[in-house]
C-alpha cells in the first residue's frame, strides 16, 4: 500500500503543556496509510471535544454549544453506561453453590447487612427455584457507571425485556451488591425456564451487543440523559482504563516504528500530543505496555500492545497473569486461541478462579522455559488445584471452536 508523509496538525503545533510534563512543539513526521485520513480528521475531532470538556473552565459556559459538540462525534454518546458480563455454567454443584454462597453473601463476614435475593413477584419462592434448578446456568454481572442507578429496577427490566425478545419465560433469581462501592446487580438464569424449554439463547450478538445496548437503554430511562458533567467524569476515567478504548485508537494512528530502538519487543514508538494522551501512555507504562524515553515525550510500545489491552478488558486476571509469570518474560504472554492446530506445551505455573468480584476468570496459565514462551488459557470449569505445577500440553478441537483440552503429560514438575 503507498504511504505518504504528513505533518502534525495546527491543533497539535499550538498545543502546550498545563501540567508540567515538558513536551515541544516540534513538527514530527508521521506515516500513516493513505486510507486513514478520514480517520485522522475524525482523531483530531475527537481531541478537540476531550480537551474542550476536560480543560475548559465549567464557569460561563455556553451548555448548547457543549451538547452540540458532544452529539457531533460518534464516539461520545450521551447515553448512560452500563457494563453487561455473562458467564455459564454446567455443573447443578457449582449452581448451587452460586445461589446459596454468593448472591446472598453468606461467606462474606464484613458484610454486616446481607442482600435479598429478588424475582419479578413480591417475594421470591428460593426453595422451587433449587426445585427446578439445572446444570446449566447463567450468571449475569450488571453495572451501571451511575451509582445512584436503582440496580434492581434495572435487572427486572433487562430481563422483562430479554423474554420478549427470545419468547422465554425466565427463572432467575437476582441480588443487588453494594459492598464494593460501586452498587451492581448479579442476575442467575436457570438453564430450563417456566415452560420447561432449554435456555440457549445467550450468544453470539445478543450476548455481545443487544444485552448492552438494552441495558444502556433501561439505565437512560431510568436516570435519563448523562449530563455534560457526568461525560466529563467518565471521559476523564479513559486514560486510566484497563481496556482498548479511543484513546489507544488515535495512539495507534499517531504512532511509528522505531528505528533507534534495539529492543525486539518494543517495535514502535509515538510521540505525546497533549495532556490526554500523555496520560494515557504514562498509564501503559504503568501496566507495562509502554516505556518512556529520558528527557522527552515519546514512548516506545511494547509489541502487539492493542491486542493484549483488548486481553485485559476481556480477562481481568490477565494483568495479574503478566506480572506472576516465573520463567519467561511478560511480553511473551499471549491468550491462547487454539487456532490452524496451535497448542500450549509446557508447565501450568499458576492457577486463576473466578470469585465474581475481583475476577470473572476461571484461567491456567503455562509457561515453556526452553523456547520462552507463555500462554494465558480461559478455561470454562473451574481448573482443580492439582494441576499446578503439572506438564500439560494444551489444545483446542475442530479448530478452536470447542473448550480447551488439558492433557497432562507429567505430574508435578514444577516441585521438581
Amino acid at each position: 500500500m503507498r504511504r505518504r508523509l504528513i505533518k502534525e496538525s495546527p491543533f497539535f503545533a499550538n498545543s502546550t503543556a498545563h501540567d508540567g510534563n515538558g513536551w515541544d512543539n516540534k513538527m514530527p513526521v508521521f506515516k500513516i496509510n493513505r486510507g486513514n485520513t478520514l480517520m485522522v480528521m475524525e482523531m483530531r475531532k475527537l481531541w478537540r471535544i476531550l480537551n474542550y470538556l476536560l480543560y475548559s473552565s465549567p464557569a460561563g459556559k455556553n451548555k448548547e454549544k457543549e451538547i452540540k459538540a458532544i452529539e457531533s462525534i460518534k464516539t461520545i454518546s450521551r447515553k448512560q453506561n452500563c457494563v453487561v458480563k455473562m458467564k455459564y455454567g454446567t455443573e447443578i454443584k457449582n449452581h448451587l453453590r452460586f445461589l446459596k454462597e454468593y448472591l446472598p453473601q453468606e461467606k462474606k463476614e464484613q458484610v454486616k447487612e446481607k442482600p435479598e435475593l429478588f424475582d419479578n413477584s413480591d417475594k421470591p419462592d428460593i426453595e422451587k427455584y433449587k426445585k427446578e434448578m439445572v446444570g446449566r446456568h447463567y450468571k449475569f454481572i450488571i453495572s451501571p457507571e451511575n451509582p445512584e442507578m436503582d440496580c434492581k429496577a434495572l435487572a427486572k427490566t433487562l430481563v422483562a425485556r430479554l423474554e420478549v425478545l427470545t419468547g422465554h419465560k425466565f427463572v432467575w433469581l437476582a441480588a443487588v451488591h453494594t459492598d464494593t462501592g460501586h452498587p451492581h446487580a448479579h442476575l442467575l438464569i436457570n438453564g430450563v425456564d417456566a415452560r420447561g424449554k432449554k435456555v440457549e439463547c445467550f450468544r453470539g450478538t445478543l450476548l455481545k451487543h443487544t444485552i448492552r445496548e438494552m441495558a444502556k437503554q433501561i439505565c437512560t430511562e431510568i436516570k435519563g440523559e448523562r449530563t455534560i458533567e457526568e461525560i466529563r467524569a467518565s471521559i476523564s476515567k479513559l486514560p486510566e482504563a484497563n481496556r482498548y478504548c479511543t484513546l489507544d485508537k488515535a495512539i495507534s494512528l499517531y504512532s511509528y516504528v522505531s528505528k533507534n530502538n534495539e529492543n525486539k519487543n518494543y517495535e514502535t514508538c509515538v510521540r505525546s500530543q497533549n495532556e490526554i494522551m500523555y496520560k494515557r501512555l504514562c498509564h501503559l507504562e504503568k501496566i507495562g505496555l509502554a516505556v518512556k524515553r529520558k528527557n522527552n515525550n515519546i514512548f516506545d510500545l511494547e509489541k502487539n500492545w492493542e491486542e493484549k489491552l483488548r486481553s485485559l478488558g476481556r480477562y481481568s486476571s490477565y494483568l495479574k497473569a503478566r506480572n506472576d509469570l516465573l520463567f519467561t518474560s511478560n511480553v511473551e504472554l499471549k491468550v491462547f486461541k487454539g487456532e490452524n492446530g496451535e497448542s500450549a506445551k509446557g508447565i501450568i505455573t499458576k492457577i486463576y478462579k473466578m470469585n465474581y468480584e475481583e475476577s470473572w476468570d476461571n484461567a491456567i496459565v503455562v509457561e515453556n522455559k526452553a523456547e520462552n514462551k507463555s500462554w494465558f488459557i480461559p478455561v470454562h470449569k473451574e481448573p482443580n488445584s492439582r494441576l499446578l505445577g503439572a506438564e500439560v500440553n494444551c489444545y483446542k478441537r475442530d479448530n478452536g471452536k470447542f473448550n480447551t483440552v488439558i492433557h497432562v503429560t507429567k505430574w508435578n514438575s514444577l516441585e521438581k
